[in-house]
């Protein structure tokens, strides 16, 4: 009778088991027709993240323990497992959330099974345990982790992390150690994902005291090599952030400027995004995929929501005195939460992603609360009303699954992203700036001009930088060839730039990306000193940042006749640059002006093996391997075939003409010779052109010598 009831359990068991992972289906059926959002595509692009294809460097990092390598491997096994298109990266996204749904479920139903509550719920703990799963992988809050791909990190790691509280539940159920040395293994998993998940070791030795071991010394002796090896774990990840822990960012950014922030005043701040999430947890709307969240920086903002942060706080600490089984719930809400949401100022104060796991929390408490409020209350006697709590969890549920649909067609591109930010909140500036960007990249200028102009109007409004706005508005009167507008909007920018006072990296970038314009733009207009000025300044504002910077600086300043100069400019972008990029094509033509022959040819050689049809370098060489002195750079058999190339493509043209009779008269057939270079004087004068430097070869074809020279303006 006792298998007979056990079979039937585990079949009740799979079977909740199965009605979850169809629920969640449901919930996310739509996420898969999205495409790479913002920084997806950074880093689950192979031509942007070559590594991605890299498995042994990945699983090289994963053992040496870098920051995030288990999360980077996981996007390297689903590209060579599953595919390389954005739809095989959301299947990843969802096995990972439907496991880590499967993980709490069951997780949950041992911890209410455990001896610890006395048969308390045991009777219900998989009904519990199935209700706070469902609502939690149905929540349109944890949408952000699953949907947004990049955002695996955060999912994954809150997989690991729930992992290695199931293998140490398993383990002091079973007093089995094998249960313990996996905890140790998913542990380092949840840590080599994501630094959130730093607290694992401490949640479990919180749990196991909590509801397993009866004292400390029990707990230590037989689980204590586990949590010992945990702490290693975690310790060596700790060092590695140890720099980004002592520093924060201290800065908080946005298209107006970059402010320092203190880490009182980040505390302070996340005092309001802790009790924001709380309340979306609660009731999950609106949602927005960016806050752009303000800094509290006087006591009024925040006092009100550090009384209640506090007053949790101190909550939690009674609850692990008097009732651990919460107290252990509370602590594991703070805990996730403290790497992003405590003293360490980050860049951006609020995103909905960092809620995933702590909202398994706030649904755990709010699942068991519910209960025994019912159970305690005259409901439960009740005939008429004892499927009450089935109803109102069907409802939710629906609720929740109808959210997220919704909340997945927002993820569907950067637009609709950005979209769903301006339609929710009109005065976020940073939202029109990124939308305008995607307008204008779709070639939808006028949409994207009306977009700018509101977002600066409302930065004129606040007296803050428009410096970020109008690059983006010369950027645009740039290619509708608006020059004088563009012009007026780069040096609007630059000025603004230059009344800092204390520069951050921000306004420097945006400094160095306004002059970048404005050289551009003139060296385009052909004002090559004005051009060359403007891009040099933009590479003393950020050294070794812009290699096209220096590359086109290094083009005027050939324009201006300044080799020197030109070959310094030219250098430094070859050397931060890698082959396929045009600047060593440029440093060959300034070495072929300098007179440097024999290394002008091999730059124009390495060059045409990245750009075979670059017709201009393909006849410079010709000429050089026909004529050049001295003699080594000459190499007639080549200088033939070059040359053969270029008239089979173009056609008999006049210069092409010259070259090939310098060629025969450099393998001594002078009267083929005198023909060719007869009929090419001859299309020079029908031109208007002066036919002088071809009849001074003609003489000398006439008079059997071949035309040599180490004049780079005789040579082309």
């Amino acid at each position: 009778m006792e298998n007979q009831n056990r079979s039937v359990s585990r079949w009740r068991v799979l079977g909740f088991a199965l009605l979850l992972a169809i629920v969640v289906c449901i919930a996310y059926g739509n996420s898969y027709s999205g495409g790479y959002v913002l920084d997806d595509a950074r880093y689950l692009e192979l031509d942007q993240a070559p590594e991605l294809a890299n498995l042994s460097n990945r699983l090289g990092a994963v053992a040496a323990g870098r920051i995030r390598s288990v999360g980077n491997l996981s996007f390297t096994l689903n590209y060579l497992l599953i595919g390389d298109e954005p739809w095989a990266f959301h299947v990843g996204n969802f096995l990972v959330h439907g496991g880590t749904a499967l993980v709490l479920f069951d997780l949950v139903r041992r911890l209410l099974s455990a001896p610890y509550f006395q048969d308390r719920y045991s009777a219900v703990a998989t009904e519990l345990a199935f209700v706070v799963a469902l609502l939690w992988a149905v929540h349109p809050l944890g949408t952000m982790a699953v949907t947004y791909l990049i955002q695996r990190y955060e999912s994954q790691a809150a997989l690991f992390y729930l992992l290695t509280l199931y293998c140490v539940t398993r383990s002091c159920l079973a007093n089995d150690w094998r249960w313990a040395a996996a905890a140790i293994a998913m542990c380092g998993l949840a840590v080599g994902t994501k630094e959130v998940a730093i607290s694992a070791p401490l949640i479990a030795i919180a749990l196991d005291r909590a509801i397993f071991a009866s004292c400390w010394s029990e707990l230590l002796r037989k689980r204590g090599w586990a949590y010992a090896g945990m702490w290693m774990v975690t310790a060596y990840v700790t060092v590695k952030l140890q720099p980004a822990f002592q520093a924060g960012t201290t800065l908080h950014t946005s298209v107006t400027g970059a402010d320092h922030v203190t880490r009182w005043e980040y505390l302070c701040t996340e005092s309001q995004v802790i009790t924001h999430y709380i309340r979306l947890a609660l009731f999950p709307y609106p949602l927005c995929f960016d806050y752009e969240w303000p800094i509290a920086r006087h006591f009024t903002d925040y006092f009100a929501t550090g009384l209640f942060i506090v007053g949790l706080l101190i909550a939690t600490g009674y609850a692990l005195w008097r009732w651990p089984p919460i107290g252990v719930v509370g602590l594991l809400f703070f805990c996730v939460l403290a790497p992003s949401s405590s003293f360490v100022p980050i860049a951006d104060p609020a995103f909905e992603y960092r809620m995933y796991l702590p909202l398994a929390c706030i649904v755990l408490l709010g699942v068991i609360g519910g209960y025994e409020l019912w159970r305690r209350s005259s409901a439960a006697a009740n005939r008429s009303l004892r499927h009450l709590p089935i109803v109102l969890t069907s409802i939710v549920a629906i609720l929740f699954v109808g959210m997220t649909l919704q909340r997945n067609r927002v993820y569907r591109s950067a637009e609709t992203v950005w979209r769903s930010v301006v339609e929710l909140r009109p005065d976020h500036v940073r939202a029109h700036h990124n939308l305008a960007k995607i307008l204008k990249d779709d070639g939808r200028i006028s949409e994207a001009i009306a977009i700018l102009g509101n977002s600066r109007a409302r930065i004129v409004a606040r007296s803050g930088s428009t410096a970020a706005i109008d690059i983006e508005l010369g950027e645009i009167a740039a290619r509708t060839e608006d020059f004088a507008e563009a012009q007026h909007r780069f040096r609007l920018a630059i000025d603004k730039l230059s009344k800092q006072k204390s520069p951050t990296s921000e306004t420097l970038r945006l400094d160095a990306e306004a002059h970048i314009g404005l050289g551009a733009l003139l060296q385009q207009q052909g004002d090559h000193a004005g051009a060359a000025e403007a891009l040099i300044a933009a590479t003393q504002r950020r050294p070794d940042c812009y290699p096209q910077a220096h590359g086109m600086a290094g083009v005027s300043l050939r324009e201006l006749g300044k080799l020197d100069e030109a070959e310094r400019q030219l250098d430094k972008a070859v050397m931060l640059t890698g082959p396929s990029q045009p600047w060593r094509r440029e440093l060959g033509i300034v070495y072929f002006q300098q007179g440097r022959l024999r290394e002008a040819a091999d730059a124009f050689e390495n060059w045409r093996k990245q750009a075979p049809d670059d017709l201009e370098i393909t006849l410079r060489l010709a000429w050089l391997r026909a004529a050049a002195s001295p003699g080594e750079v000459r190499n007639l058999a080549e200088a033939k075939q070059l040359t053969e190339s270029l008239i089979a493509r173009l056609g008999p043209q006049q210069q092409l003409l010259d070259l090939a009779a310098t060629i025969l008269a450099a393998e001594g057939k002078y009267a083929e010779a005198t023909q060719l270079c007869q009929n090419a004087i001859a299309q020079q004068r029908q031109k208007g052109g002066d036919p002088g430097p071809m009849e001074s070869r003609l003489q000398l074809f006439q008079n059997q010598r071949p035309f040599q020279s180490a004049q780079p303006d005789e040579l082309y």
